[in-house]
């Protein structure tokens, strides 16, 4: 039996690096699918930011909300786990060098999310001639992405408190960790979309929701936000 002596190049070693799959190519235009559509398999949404458990002394906070003040209403971004579970979401995905550009039709709630392919989460500098630069003050977080397979993971750590959780005035703290889990489903028409909020200073526990999107064959436009205030 012939053999491959140490040091020497082995052919299959190249065979096997050349099956690797390359990540799917998420470019498009995607809206979110009604609650009450199912999709092939019995495929359908499930969960919502309403649903999550609070701790108890977020939830006494929460009482105490005038939801008057909900970012919503001064058309402010009210970040991404409220958002991407909203009925109607209209985003376009656009891939990059080392990253994934997230751009929302509505402008005022959202704007850009730009998911960073080839770095780790970002701490802000503590001394040197440079400003600190307050991180944790980032109205949709740092968000790093990596591939695990056909499915692209999102961690977001960093955020804003000025955001909501939900629309009954749920707020959460600094600690706010979000990890999404993005994949193409049946043929590439659909994107699947699940969201997993961790918070241990506010949640009682972790909550996960999922979100179907759809592809579509159109561009975002422009969705002018009212402030209701």
């Amino acid at each position: 039996m012939k053999t491959v002596r140490k040091g020497l190049w082995a052919p299959c070693s190249f065979a096997q690096a050349t099956r690797a799959k390359a990540p799917p190519d998420l470019a498009g235009v995607y809206q979110s699918i009604p609650n009450a559509v199912t999709l092939p398999g019995g495929l359908k949404n499930a969960g919502s930011p309403s649903e999550i458990s609070l701790l108890p002394k977020a939830a006494a906070e929460t009482k105490s909300i005038n939801l008057k003040d909900d970012p919503l209403r001064a058309c402010s971004p009210i970040g991404e786990f409220r958002l991407m579970a909203r009925d109607g979401l209209k985003i376009e995905l656009a891939p990059a060098p080392g990253l994934v550009a997230m751009l929302f039709e509505n402008t005022a709630l959202g704007a850009m999310r730009i998911v960073h392919m080839n770095r780790g989460h970002v701490a802000p500098p503590t001394e040197g001639p440079e400003p600190v630069v307050d991180r944790g003050g980032l109205w949709l977080g740092d968000s790093i992405g990596r591939w695990e397979g056909d499915t692209l993971v999102v961690d977001t750590t960093e955020f804003s408190t000025r955001t909501w959780l939900n629309e009954a005035g749920a707020q959460h703290s600094e600690a706010l960790h979000l990890i999404e889990r993005i994949r193409p489903i049946l043929k590439g028409q659909f994107l699947e979309y699940e969201m997993t909020a961790e918070d241990p200073m506010a949640l009682a526990k972790p909550y996960t929701y999922r979100r179907y999107y759809e592809k579509l064959n159109s561009e975002i436009g422009e969705n002018v936000c009212q402030d209701e205030n």
